[in-house]
């Protein structure tokens, strides 16, 4: 059994605007008792501990994208972005359950656009000679192609602690690691920063890409176990949410 909970994250200190207040509410929809997780509650869920050192040198999209994985590996069930939801999710659960063989399920990737662009990534990261660049390239392009085989990253349901959420995990991690001192010397001082654009008139050095923690990891991951994940989920709206 999955456990019928879909985890949602609210991971500033400010309070949640009344718009995203009624997402929350709507995520009620699924069928699936709403579990909103925020720096007040964070620890009931993970020891301090337990959070990887560079945690909060994160920006806020990133420590969701973190703190997805860590859920959806550890104590499975589903998760949605803070959007509007209208439709119930418990065939989707109940047909993951009866399966043996299925591990995960999603709605579709919506399109070729919407794979996050790993070879831009490396090249931000400076993993740019010949060989990475023909590497990267040749992956994101590949993942392009095969973009019906892929779930989007928006809403999702996954069984705990499976070769998939493992993977996910552990490459999470690494990433992590590889940014460690670079992401503590840089630390986001913005909910959305990105590396390299001007906030306040100062070019940001924040030094992880925007789709490097969750799309360019989770999309290759996906594809290798495609027969093995539904994509039949009623995706969350993404209009009128903030």
């Amino acid at each position: 059994m999955i456990q019928r909970k879909i985890f949602c994250f609210w991971t500033g200190d400010n309070e949640i605007p009344e718009i995203r207040r009624r997402c929350v509410e709507s995520l009620a929809d699924s069928g699936l008792m709403v579990c909103l997780v925020t720096n007040h509650n964070l620890h009931e869920f993970i020891p301090e501990d337990k959070l990887h050192p560079a945690y909060y040198a994160l920006n806020l999209a990133h420590r969701a994208d973190y703190l997805r994985a860590y859920f959806m590996h550890h104590f499975g069930g589903a998760y949605c972005d803070i959007k509007p939801l209208t439709s119930s999710w418990l065939d989707v659960f109940q047909e993951l359950e009866n399966s043996n063989t299925l591990l995960a399920a999603g709605y579709p990737e919506v399109g070729r656009w919407g794979v996050g662009n790993c070879y831009q990534n490396a090249i931000l990261l400076n993993e740019d000679g010949i060989f990475n660049k023909f590497y990267y390239y040749v992956k994101w392009r590949f993942l392009q192609l095969n973009y019906k085989k892929l779930i989007g990253n928006g809403a999702f349901i996954f069984k705990p602690q499976t070769p998939i959420t493992q993977e996910w995990w552990n490459e999470l991690n690494s990433r992590l690691d590889k940014v460690h001192d670079k992401l503590l010397a840089h630390p986001a001082k913005y909910p959305k920063e990105r590396m390299g654009l001007v906030y306040d008139g100062v070019v940001s050095q924040y030094p992880v890409p925007w789709s490097y923690l969750l799309g360019d990891i989770l999309a290759p991951i996906i594809l290798k176990h495609s027969s093995k994940v539904l994509k039949n989920l009623p995706p969350p709206s993404f209009e009128n949410y903030q």
